[in-house]
Order: C-alpha cells, then sequence, then structure tokens
C-alpha cells in the first residue's frame, strides 16, 4: 500500500553524470538511480511513492549497472579481485552491488585470484625474480598465502638460469662504456637487485659472469692479436715473393698464379691469399 507520508520533493542530475539522479523524499537524500528509471516509472516531484518498491527495483537496476561494469573492467585484461572493485568503487557503486557484482564473477570464474597469480608469474618469471614478483601481486591486493603457495614452487635453478642471461645481456652493454671491474660489478648487483632477486644469489651468478666474460674477452683479444700478426706476416711473405717472381717472370697472370700456389703451399688460407693477391693488384 502506497504510504501518503512519502513525496518526492526533489529530483536533480547528478554533476559527474548526467545519465543518473538523486532521489529527495520528504525533504531528504533517498536513494539515487538511472534517469531511464525515472522516465520509466513516471517518477517527478510531489508525487506519492512506495519507498521499498523504490528501492526493491532501484536496487536491481544499479546492481545491474555495476555488474556490466564490471565486465568491461575485465574485457581488455584479466585482474585480479581487488582491482575490480576499486574501479567499481570510483564508479560510485554500493557496497551491497559490488559484492553481488564480485559472487557473480566468481561465480563465471571471471575472477580468480589464484588462475591470476599463475599467469602472473608465467609472464614476470622471465624477467623478474621472486621478491619483485611477489611485492607487485602484493600491491595488486593478492593475499599473501596464495601469493607464497605459487612462488614457492618456482623452480630455484631456472630462476638463477634467466637471471644469468639477464646479466650477462647487461654485462655487454656495461662494457662498451665502462672499463672499472669494480664499478661494473656494482652496476650488475644493483640492476640485478631491482629485479628483485636474491642479494646472495646475484654476488655468485655476478662474479662467476665477470670471470668467463674476463677470460672471454681475453681470449678474444689473443684471437685478434694472432690474426693481425698472422695478417702482417702474409703480408710481407707475399711481397718479397712477389718481387722474386717478377724478376724472371713478365707475364702477369703467370706471376699470381706462381704467388697462389706459393702462399696456399704455406698454409694461409684461400681468403687470406685472395685479400693479399688484390692488394697486391691495387699497388701496381
Amino acid at each position: 500500500m502506497i504510504s501518503l507520508k512519502n513525496k518526492i520533493t526533489k529530483i536533480e542530475i547528478q554533476k559527474k553524470r548526467k545519465d543518473r539522479v538523486n532521489v529527495y523524499i520528504n525533504n531528504e537524500y533517498s536513494f539515487s538511480c538511472s534517469a531511464e528509471l525515472v522516465f520509466s516509472h513516471s517518477l517527478k516531484k510531489d508525487i506519492e511513492v512506495d519507498i521499498e518498491y523504490l528501492k526493491k527495483i532501484t536496487d536491481e537496476e544499479n546492481y545491474m549497472k555495476c555488474k556490466n561494469d564490471g565486465l568491461r573492467a575485465i574485457e581488455k585484461s584479466y585482474k585480479t579481485e581487488k582491482e575490480i572493485i576499486t574501479k567499481l568503487i570510483k564508479k560510485e557503486h554500493s557496497e551491497e552491488s559490488i559484492k553481488r557484482t564480485i559472487e557473480f564473477l566468481k561465480q563465471y570464474n571471471f575472477v580468480d585470484d589464484y588462475r591470476y597469480v599463475d599467469l602472473f608469474i608465467k609472464e614476470r618469471i622471465k624477467k623478474q625474480g621472486k621478491k619483485k614478483i611477489k611485492y607487485e601481486l602484493l600491491k595488486k591486493g593478492i593475499e599473501e598465502n596464495i601469493i607464497n603457495d605459487k612462488i614457492d614452487d618456482i623452480n630455484d635453478e631456472y630462476e638463477i638460469s634467466i637471471m644469468d642471461t639477464l646479466a650477462r645481456k647487461k654485462y655487454r652493454i656495461l662494457i662498451k662504456s665502462e672499463e672499472d671491474s669494480f664499478k661494473i660489478y656494482n652496476k650488475m648487483f644493483n640492476y640485478l637487485a631491482r629485479l628483485g632477486y636474491n642479494n646472495t644469489v646475484i654476488s655468485k651468478v655476478v662474479k662467476n659472469i665477470l670471470g668467463d666474460m674476463s677470460e672471454e674477452h681475453y681470449n678474444s683479444e689473443n684471437t685478434i692479436k694472432k690474426k693481425k700478426q698472422s695478417c702482417e706476416e702474409i703480408e710481407t711473405l707475399a711481397r718479397k715473393r712477389y718481387n722474386i717472381i717478377i724478376k724472371h717472370e713478365s707475364d702477369s697472370m703467370k706471376v699470381y698464379s706462381k704467388l697462389w700456389r706459393f702462399l696456399i703451399n704455406r698454409g694461409y688460407s684461400n681468403e687470406d691469399v685472395k685479400r693479399e693477391l688484390k692488394k697486391l693488384r691495387t699497388i701496381d
């Protein structure tokens, strides 16, 4: 039965959301709803209303609006329960509508923090350590016990292998502009620490890499040095033999043919011999 005491005294459009209105009954704020609902139920100032009935239909409408916003929130990317709740609060949905929406999303597996953690770890483990991953998940509102269960499943050796790969890449970048091994160590250590790796493990990995890379650098230097020496040797030998051959051979084809055989017999590669013959032709 409609109460004669309950009269709509004011209907005002919300400032931030023009499609919604605030309804006042007996000069006091009563509820908010869509402007469409006001139109469809012919609500206007000075009419008497059944508050319980209006509350029921507005609560249902607000829930439907909240649920649609919740579904839109997960359209582009999977989200945690807290992230969805935060978005719905910003849209000024009621606590009850948000609660019902989260229950709906969980019922149909649109929200599952356990699954979210699995997906997050699978993506981030390739570029971050356990500590950083845990920190990021805590920020997203995941319960710590859920995170710990999943983090503990990460294979330590796999994490170290990823860290080693990242560290070696960083080292190759650093040595282009830094020669001080102490500074290189510190920069690599800080870089890996920021990625969330364990400090003790970082120290071991970085020391191993600096040792490996130093040996590699040494071997590379020796290789370059030896190659340079080899080039100088073949150049000197080719020039001396060329000068001897041209004293009794005027045919250039025969000159270079004899020089070719001479250098090949001395164990030089085809590539090195071709290079030297080309240089001699240029000089000639």
